[in-house]
């Protein structure tokens, strides 16, 4: 599989994951919204850029930790070191791996004892997972030392299959965590963006003024209703408030532009010949 292909199914799915978090919060179930994949692809930088930020530093951090530290140790004074500290970063590495069948399995227990004591939002989503990649990544220096160590005493097992499984592996779990943590943040990510547009009253989205042949039965708050009588023609009743949140092939979703909490309502309202929006500017 080509490098670009991994690139563009990440970001399709951190993209999807986000939308469906988002939409999921208001109400709208993003499979009758029959978006594209572009536009899934479109949305996964907002998602991304805060988490790749940060896991950037914090990797640049880390190698810069461990460039000093395999500095030191290659003092001819310090080289006894070098294997203790291989087997004192391999079991810290080892003991931080362990925590990830819980991180990704998440028992009651863990959630109820480990994880409260986070703070709600991604912290508790986030850490746990980068707590394993940190694991990785002091096992795959643990080997690097190791390995450095049986090239200088010219052991043939520096070159051996063994250690390179073992660092692929390694990689793998790292690079699982890391994805692990993306798609959690964007799917925290998503939820926070809605319950920010929810109490901002949806700025930015269109305002429509529905005309309906009949009644409209809902419970959104802040819609201003008029009956135009006669004079309105078919079409005689008349709402203003709404703002367009979503549009399917057959539906439209409304919310009021005063929405402020999660229990208020998304209107559905089908799209035929019973209704009549225009768009205000």
């Amino acid at each position: 599989m080509a490098p670009g292909s991994v690139v563009v199914g990440l970001l399709y799915y951190i993209g999807r994951t986000y939308t469906t978090s988002y939409y999921g919060h208001l109400g709208v179930p993003t499979s009758d919204l029959e978006l594209s994949r572009e536009s899934y692809l479109t949305v996964s930088p907002t998602a991304l850029f805060l988490p790749l930020w940060a896991l950037l530093w914090c990797a640049l951090l880390v190698l810069a930790f461990f460039a000093l530290v395999e500095h030191w140790l290659a003092r001819p004074r310090e080289k006894p070191l070098r294997q203790r500290a291989a087997v004192a970063f391999g079991l810290a590495g080892g003991l931080l791996l362990l925590t990830g069948f819980l991180v990704f399995t998440q028992p009651p227990w863990w959630l109820d004892s480990v994880l409260s004591l986070l703070k709600a939002g991604w912290p508790r989503t986030v850490i746990p997972p980068l707590v394993v990649a940190l694991g990785a990544a002091l096992a795959l220096f643990s080997l690097r030392l190791y390995r450095a160590g049986l090239r200088e005493r010219g052991n043939p097992l520096a070159g051996g299959r063994i250690p390179l499984l073992a660092g692929a592996v390694l990689i793998g779990l790292l690079t699982m965590s890391l994805f692990f943590s993306l798609a959690h943040y964007a799917d925290e990510a998503g939820d926070g963006q809605a319950i920010r547009d929810s109490e901002a009253g949806f700025a930015g989205r269109v305002s429509v003024l529905i005309y309906s042949r009949s009644l409209i039965t809902h419970d959104a708050s802040g819609i201003d209703f008029r009956d135009l009588g006669d004079s309105g023609g078919p079409y005689r009743y008349q709402y203003r408030g709404f703002m367009l949140l979503a549009k399917s092939s057959a539906r439209y979703y409304l919310v009021s532009y005063d929405r402020r909490q999660p229990e208020d309502v998304t209107v559905i309202l089908r799209d035929d010949d019973d209704i009549r929006i225009e768009t205000l500017g």
